[in-house]
């Protein structure tokens, strides 16, 4: 079993395509004001960061401190840029789920059925025992999939309707071309 190939341009929304490209993904839903508000703040945050260390490091430093400060920073930049990347992206032929540590995806025509299910909230995979409802793609064989489309996201799902609107945008998307 092959893994799909989808194409995500870094600047797909400025440039339009003129012609359908079935391998184009689509973010379901927006990053919203809260992701933003943290994710901007820690870019210039790491940008600062490596120009200090740069400067740091031509000063003449020793070796292990060196790479002490180096690994810590290429430790945050991997987290901050994967924070960018992290959602649910959608197109005719199938789908993709980034989360922090792992990418999962998936073509439609494989049996996956969109449902929208109770779970808890969960803070680097320990559940904290508030209770949300989640959209978990369920495929015919396997575990289920869950989705970065829950009530409370910081994605600002905060109302049913958005919820609900999400929800229905995925199983539309779930029926196979």
């Amino acid at each position: 079993m092959g893994e799909p190939s989808f194409r995500k341009p870094i600047f797909g929304a400025v440039w339009r395509y003129p012609e359908p490209d079935m391998r184009r993904l689509q973010r379901v839903g927006r990053r919203g004001l809260f992701r933003l508000a943290v994710l901007v703040p820690l870019t210039l945050g790491v940008m600062s960061l490596l120009a200090i260390s740069v400067v740091y490091a031509t000063s003449g430093i020793p070796l292990i401190e060196a790479a002490f400060i180096g690994t810590m920073t290429a430790s945050i930049s991997v987290l901050v840029f994967r924070g960018w990347m992290l959602g649910t992206f959608v197109n005719g032929n199938g789908f993709k789920i980034v989360t922090l540590l792992a990418t999962h995806s998936g073509l439609w025509r494989n049996g996956y059925s969109v449902e929208l299910r109770h779970t808890t909230w969960a803070i680097l995979g320990i559940p904290t025992g508030v209770r949300s409802r989640r959209v978990a793609l369920s495929p015919t064989r396997g575990p289920d999939l869950m989705t970065h489309i829950y009530f409370g996201s910081i994605d600002g799902v905060f109302t049913d309707e958005r919820l609900d609107v999400l929800f229905q945008l995925l199983r539309r998307w779930s029926v196979p071309e």
